[in-house]
């Protein structure tokens, strides 16, 4: 009896753990619903797996073995599941800012050398006249040979036409594509950087003067929010009624 009760307990603990990273997921989602470029995420729940229970009390001397049937241990997050869907683009007017309409990725420098990708086309002229995001990365271009470059500002404004070609030059925005997402590691808000880094350079629509917004749906967020509370408060109900079924079992013991 004790040990059915324990793992029930470990069963419920399990499944509350589960339900905090569903709560620290939606709270990040909530959190970034106005963050340019965001990209929603899911946790995807899976069941554990299955193992038989049998014991040895069948048969006519309730001594042989018999299949009882079958137990797990509760739930688990399988994977984190990013939806690249795009988001609505907003007219800011802004040069600095661009929006990729259709698929594809902006590129940035990182440190090291390694390149980051984002639909976050919020961008600013840093002091050098250098086009850099909110957090400092350089943004990057191609030229006519194809050899990556940074992009600098020469007079007063920036222009970039649909193709993304800067200032009527040879130079354009270097946006990119892949045929998988499923390696991308996100870090920060709306940087993704992938395992696998073979790209396809991308004939990308950029719009100038706009932004692409996150694709948080906040009323559904909302929803799940209010769902993994109530999950909560079941669990920790379940949790209650277990540990005074196992008081009381303990005590039962003793006095026995």
């Amino acid at each position: 009896m004790s040990r059915v009760i324990i793992r029930s307990l470990y069963n419920v603990g399990r499944q509350m753990n589960v339900l905090q990273k569903k709560q620290e997921n939606n709270a990040a989602n909530t959190a970034n619903a106005n963050t340019p470029g965001y990209k929603y995420q899911d946790l995807i729940q899976k069941t554990m797996a299955e193992y038989e229970v049998h014991n040895h009390t069948g048969g006519v001397g309730n001594d042989k073995f018999q299949t009882l049937g079958t137990i797990n241990m509760g739930t688990e997050i399988d994977e984190a599941h990013t939806d690249f869907s795009q988001g609505i683009l907003k007219e800011t007017g802004l040069t600095t800012d661009l929006a990729i309409s259709g698929q594809g990725f902006f590129s940035v420098e990182l440190e090291e050398g390694r390149i980051g990708f984002t639909r976050n086309g919020n961008f600013k002229i840093d002091e050098n006249r250098q086009l850099i995001t909110q957090e400092g990365h350089p943004v990057l271009a191609v030229d006519q040979v194809g050899n990556t470059t940074r992009i600098f500002v020469e007079g007063d404004d920036l222009s970039v036409n649909s193709s993304g070609f800067i200032n009527d030059s040879g130079i354009k925005i270097m946006t990119v594509d892949f045929a998988d997402y499923g390696s991308f590691e996100l870090s920060g808000d709306a940087l993704f950087l992938p395992e696998n880094e073979e790209f396809e350079l991308t004939q990308s629509s950029v719009l100038q003067g706009y932004i692409e917004n996150s694709n948080v749906n906040l009323m559904d967020e909302i929803v799940k929010m209010m769902e993994i509370s109530r999950e909560f408060e079941s669990n920790q109900r379940a949790l209650k009624v277990l540990n005074e079924t196992l008081q009381k079992t303990v005590n039962e013991i003793g006095r026995n």
